[in-house]
């Protein structure tokens, strides 16, 4: 009888073990390293989608590219890199290579992920360079912008990948002179970004200076599900 007990209690045992190494794998172990070094890099593939965790950069890096079933995805070139820049967001399943200019580049990613929130930014400047910076943000669907920002008297456009050279959304500051908001061009249009929906992409955001303003930054912030 106290040998069956003994065998009971050890069975309990190795199944609370199971159960708690079987939740870790669950909850870490679909975590991804894609990397690149000046020598060598990996191929990461993706079944399903994946949040951007976190960037790692040497120092030297002058630029990274994130490549996407054997074609550029998503360039991230930079006079002067900062914290905040770089590429944010989700990618979508596909196969992944990354390449570097100058350094090492390593982007971690997790395909277990909440909704959570993105601010998309840009900054222009007249004298300092780089003269505009900001970050990317990757979408795999669809979102709506739930806030914006802007602090300069002409206005901000927002632009996506596949149209590099003219914005989707273009937001006019009410102290625009020549053509007063606030009006949003593009989308649904109104007066304000806020409830506007971001298609699937790749965006950066372009802040435009009046005549009086020194450094502007241009903001909007959306939640990925």
């Amino acid at each position: 009888m106290a040998e069956q007990k003994k065998s009971n209690y050890a069975v309990k045992i190795l199944l609370s073990m199971f159960i708690i190494c079987t939740s870790f794998v669950s909850m870490y172990g679909t975590q991804f390293k894609l990397f690149r070094t000046p020598k060598t890099g990996n191929v990461v593939t993706l079944t399903s989608r994946a949040k951007i965790v976190q960037v790692v950069r040497t120092r030297g890096v002058k630029s990274y590219a994130i490549w996407r079933n054997g074609k550029v995805f998503v360039i991230v070139n930079r006079i002067k890199f900062t914290h905040s820049n770089g590429v944010i967001g989700v990618l979508s399943p596909g196969r992944y290579v990354l390449r570097a200019v100058g350094g090492s580049v390593t982007i971690v990613l997790n395909t277990v992920f909440k909704p959570f929130n993105v601010t998309l930014w840009g900054r222009q400047n007249k004298l300092v360079k780089p003269l505009w910076d900001g970050n990317l943000v990757v979408l795999t669907a669809p979102e709506r912008i739930a806030r914006s920002s802007y602090n300069g008297t002409k206005g901000m456009g927002i632009f996506i990948n596949t149209q590099p050279h003219r914005a989707l959304l273009y937001f006019l500051s009410p102290h625009n002179i020549q053509n007063p908001g606030p009006k949003v061009i593009g989308g649904v249009g109104g007066k304000t970004l806020i409830g506007q929906t971001l298609p699937a992409g790749v965006y950066r955001i372009v802040p435009g200076r009046g005549r009086a303003d020194g450094i502007v930054q241009g903001n909007v912030i959306l939640t990925i599900r």
